[in-house]
């Protein structure tokens, strides 16, 4: 009975975890909407604009789309349009849907940390979920990294649970979801030769309801696996060869993010190089890869298409998800090398998390690419937590301090912060895209929409002659005369010559 009660206390907390991740992103949410991040047909040379455009196609012409080969992996494109489709192009309804997504892939979190150790690991693993910054702000987007992140944690839960009982059925779900995870990015086929290894070391070989040799098991599960997810993934090899009448199984454009990757000049991040491409074979390819692997474990979140410090400056309300990068990793690598002790019944896991990291860094660094790995990170951390205090309570404790003093170091080294903390080119990428919301809000009558992104634009520019001009043009159409006329002033103090604000305060004062 007294285990009945743990139990159902465990799922009540768990319930209040995730309630309280829920409000926290639908708050997030209620701020957002009125940013200039919340539009992303607006958004040029963006991927938002990119998947909303191609959302679009898919909606007109599942099948042809743009009657190209897939350039990125479509999964995310065609789940987009489900979610257009049914909330009638509502964008507030349609990140409401990514945010219910990305509280069950912290369910999901809770279940794989139960899965690893016990429900207490788990517990604390949905916790970091639940508050982790960079994912809040990645779901609430129109962007693929969470429903990259929900496949690819389903993925390892599902082989999980398929370890626990030998059935066919729990086989077939997961070579389904490892297919479309692959759809969505197709980095996760570097895992499976390390799961082929996992599933020998398990120790319980039973893997299917077949009475033959134990030792065949893992060949046949991963024999599975792998016919399933190819035939989910086949539609889509079958749709690029008729559009394109070339064999491009998912789509194109992994050679350009290994060019970008692994070129002589590249620099570890999202950066179009010059240079020729590196040989996996020379020493100035392993040169790169170790400094993406240093770059990969900073504690900086790597901005590419969104800044999160520049979120968190506009919407202050974000700094409640409190849990980032540079506090999982170091306890997750601690919590990795102690699961580590015993490597044969945590291969998989492992080599899960490993894999996560190793498919980042063979290309290029951006915080929302790190995602996966964070997530099972959070699980080794939170066990890394669990494990401690179980060793003090035992009255052992030169093992936690054998790890924790590691971690410690491992934090302080890597808390890095490479030059600014919101680079020039995010805020410059914030003007731009506040100018030309501000402008369709006036092209549009949407003039308290206008004066919010204006106040906003001048409250964190209030330097720029733009952001005192955009504000000026908002004001001057509430029939804010005199407000309008003062930022115009404004704005000639910090460029007398700008002729369009010298135009527009002439004919204010004249009218």
């Amino acid at each position: 009975m007294s285990k009945e009660i743990t139990h159902n206390k465990k799922h009540v907390i768990l319930l209040l975890i995730l309630l309280a991740g829920f409000i926290l992103r639908l708050v997030y949410l209620y701020y957002l909407k009125d940013t200039v991040f919340f539009a992303p047909l607006l958004m040029d040379k963006h991927d938002q604009k990119t998947f909303m455009i191609w959302a679009q196609q898919i909606l007109k012409n599942p099948w042809l789309v743009d009657g190209k080969a897939f350039y990125m992996a479509p999964l995310y494109p065609y789940f987009l349009a489900v979610l257009h489709f049914f909330s009638a192009g509502n964008l507030v309804l349609i990140v409401t849907l990514q945010l219910v997504l990305d509280i069950v892939l912290c369910g999901l979190i809770f279940f794989l940390g139960k899965k690893i150790y016990n429900a207490w690991v788990g517990l604390l693993a949905a916790f970091f979920a639940c508050f982790y910054k960079t994912s809040i702000v990645y779901a609430s987007s129109i962007l693929s990294d969470s429903l990259i992140f929900f496949l690819y944690i389903l993925f390892i839960v599902l082989v999980y649970n398929a370890l626990e009982k030998p059935n066919f059925c729990r086989w077939l779900i997961a070579g389904i979801v490892l297919g479309l995870a692959a759809l969505s990015k197709p980095t996760i086929a570097i895992y499976l030769p390390f799961l082929f290894i996992g599933l020998y070391l398990y120790p319980d070989k039973k893997l299917l309801p077949l009475n033959i040799s134990k030792k065949f098991h893992p060949v046949l599960a991963l024999l599975l696996l792998l016919i399933v997810s190819g035939l989910t993934i086949l539609p889509v090899t079958l749709r690029n060869y008729y559009v394109s009448g070339k064999l491009i199984p998912i789509c194109t454009n992994g050679l350009v993010n290994w060019q970008i990757g692994n070129s002589s000049d590249s620099i570890g991040l999202f950066y179009y190089p010059k240079g020729e491409l590196l040989s996996p074979f020379s020493i100035a390819f392993w040169k790169l890869f170790v400094t993406k692997l240093n770059i990969f474990f900073t504690s900086y979140e790597w901005p590419q298409n969104l800044n999160v410090y520049m979120m968190e400056t506009i919407i202050p309300f974000l700094k409640t998800a409190f849990v980032r990068f540079g506090l999982i990793i170091p306890m997750g690598m601690g919590g990795l090398l102690v699961l580590m002790l015993n490597w044969k019944k945590n291969f998989i896991f492992i080599s899960f998390a490993i894999t996560n990291v190793l498919w980042v860094v063979l290309f290029f660094i951006v915080d929302r690419y790190r995602l996966p790995a964070v997530g099972c990170f959070m699980v080794s951390a939170a066990f890394l937590m669990v494990w401690s205090i179980e060793k003090i309570r035992q009255k052992k404790f030169f093992a936690p301090l054998a790890v924790w003093v590691p971690v410690a170091a491992f934090a302080y080294f890597f808390n890095i912060i490479p030059g600014q903390l919101i680079p020039s080119v995010s805020i410059e990428t914030f003007a731009g895209l506040s100018v030309r919301n501000i402008e369709n809000a006036i092209l549009t009558g949407d003039l308290e929409g206008g004066y919010r992104k204006a106040e906003t634009y001048y409250r964190l520019m209030p330097g720029d002659f733009r952001s005192n001009f955009m504000l000026a043009c908002v004001l001057s159409d509430m029939g804010k005369k005199q407000a309008a006329i003062y930022y115009l002033e404004q704005t000639l103090k910090i460029n007398p010559g700008f002729e369009p604000a010298q135009r527009f305060i002439k004919d204010l004062k004249n009218s």
